[in-house]
C-alpha cells in the first residue's frame, strides 16, 4: 500500500511540475517594456541583423530605402571592422553585466534606464577565459532608452545609443 502512495506522490509531482513549466513558458513569451529593452541592447552590441524589429516607425524610416537607422549602424560597423584589418566579428560586444531600471511607464510610452558592461565578443570560448582569468578590456556603458507601444508591442524610439536616421 505504501509503494502506491509514492508513486502516486510523484506522479502528481511531475503533473505538477509539466503544469507549472507551461505557465512560466507562457508568462516568459509575454513581452514587456524592459525586456524589449533588454533585448534591443543585446542586438545592438551584437551587431545582429534583427535589430530592425526593435525599432520604432521614426527610426526605420521607408520600407523600401535601405536607410534605416539600424542598417547605417551595421554598415558603418562593418566598415569600421574592415579599416582597422577585421572582420565583423571583431567590432562586435556581449553584454557581460547588465542592470535595467524602469523611471517611468504607463500604457503607451516607458522610460528604461540600462546600464552595464560589455566585451568584445570574439568566441564565447575566448570570452569565458577571458572572463575567467581577468583578462581584456571591459566596457561599461549607460544608456536610458525611450520605449513606445506600436501595434500592441514595445518599440524603441528617440536616438538610443546615438543611432539616428
Amino acid at each position: 500500500m505504501a509503494n502506491r502512495s509514492n508513486i502516486s506522490a510523484w506522479i502528481l509531482l511531475v503533473v505538477l511540475a509539466v503544469c507549472l513549466q507551461v505557465v512560466f513558458v507562457f508568462a516568459d513569451c509575454k513581452q514587456s517594456a524592459t525586456k524589449t529593452a533588454v533585448e534591443f541592447s543585446k542586438a545592438y552590441f551584437l551587431l545582429d541583423d534583427d535589430l530592425e524589429c526593435y525599432l520604432c516607425s521614426d527610426l526605420i524610416g521607408d520600407e523600401d530605402e535601405n536607410d534605416s537607422a539600424a542598417s547605417l549602424y551595421l554598415r558603418s560597423m562593418s566598415t569600421e571592422a574592415r579599416q582597422r584589418g577585421f572582420n565583423t566579428g571583431m567590432v562586435r560586444k556581449i553584454i557581460t553585466h547588465l542592470e535595467a531600471e524602469t523611471l517611468s511607464q504607463d500604457d503607451a510610452s516607458a522610460t528604461i534606464h540600462l546600464s552595464g558592461e560589455s566585451r568584445t565578443c570574439i568566441h564565447p570560448v575566448f570570452s569565458y577565459i577571458a572572463k575567467l582569468f581577468r583578462i581584456g578590456q571591459k566596457y561599461s556603458f549607460e544608456e536610458t532608452l525611450e520605449l513606445i507601444k506600436e501595434d500592441g508591442q514595445w518599440k524603441v524610439c528617440g536616438a538610443p545609443y546615438g543611432l539616428s536616421v
